[in-house]
């Protein structure tokens, strides 16, 4: 049997800066809050709770002067004012590179431009990332662009985890309909890089492993992605997935993971495929 694994698997830039601060406060601090899940890993989560993270879903459930933690995705412009009137350490986890699309966000509303944010918009960086502006249209489909009304000069800007794929026939539909319209191409280099490989790696295997949070959006399109390049492919969080067993069929095999799945739960991955030859 042969095993192929990314090189760009485990935690990206993002997640690692995360995951390593918040680790980093728990020692300090010993109890904090953190609003949403730091990422969509549940293996990161649940360590992280052993360690004295308390994640919890809205500001409302954070008490006067706790330490609070916002995650790598990002969080609405207004958590941060309610934050400082409850008097809350913040310690701020928001991927630098979603810090930098608030930012052209903001400016472009400034300078006057309609914006247009593509991305999946039940995403907590979507959904962040629209509060930085009144009017955002977000469009996560190519078919909804059919509905967006006439504009003014265009402004228009993607998740930093969407589908390659998907915005370039998003982009160039837009491309159609606004003559005045710019682009930022903000899906960070890690996603481009691991889309990239998982789709040379899954045309030259007979059966793709990828591995992530059942919630993670990047895993779900790495996981798209291998499906369009291989016949066999599985989707999974860890090596106790039953799922795994199916390789013992193939020869070649090949594994790649989302941003926010740690080297060590790819390595059990890979110990336990060994394991069942």
């Amino acid at each position: 049997m042969e095993l192929i694994i990314g090189k760009n698997s485990g935690f990206c830039f993002g997640v690692k800066r995360a995951v390593d601060g918040i680790e980093n406060d728990c020692k300090t601090y010993g109890k904090i809050k953190c609003l949403g899940e730091i990422v969509h890993n549940e293996t990161v989560v649940e360590s992280l709770e052993g360690k004295g993270v308390t994640f919890v879903d809205s500001i409302d459930d954070v008490n006067d002067n706790d330490i609070l933690a916002i995650r790598a995705h990002g969080v609405e412009k207004d958590i941060y004012d309610i934050a400082r009137s409850k008097n809350l350490k913040i310690r701020d986890y928001t991927c630098p590179k979603v810090v930098k699309i608030h930012e052209q966000i903001k400016e472009a509303q400034e300078s006057g431009y309609d914006i247009i944010l593509i991305g999946k918009k039940s995403h907590p960086e979507v959904i962040g990332s629209k509060s930085y502006a009144k009017k955002v249209y977000l469009i996560e489909e190519i078919e909804e662009i059919e509905s967006l009304p006439e504009l003014g000069k265009v402004f228009s800007i993607v998740q930093t985890t969407f589908s390659m794929k998907k915005y370039k026939e998003i982009k160039e539909k837009l491309k159609l309909k606004y003559n005045n319209i710019e682009f930022v191409d903000s899906i960070c280099l890690s996603t481009k890089s691991r889309q990239e490989e998982c789709a040379q790696i899954a045309s030259k295997v007979e059966f793709m492993i990828i591995i992530g949070g059942k919630n993670s959006s990047n895993t779900k399109k790495l996981y798209e992605v291998a499906c369009l390049n291989c016949e066999n492919c599985i989707i999974i969080q860890d090596e106790y997935d039953k799922k795994i067993e199916e390789c013992k069929k193939y020869g070649i095999i090949g594994i790649m993971s989302g941003a926010s799945t740690p080297i060590n739960t790819i390595q059990k991955v890979a110990d336990r495929i060994c394991n069942l030859n």
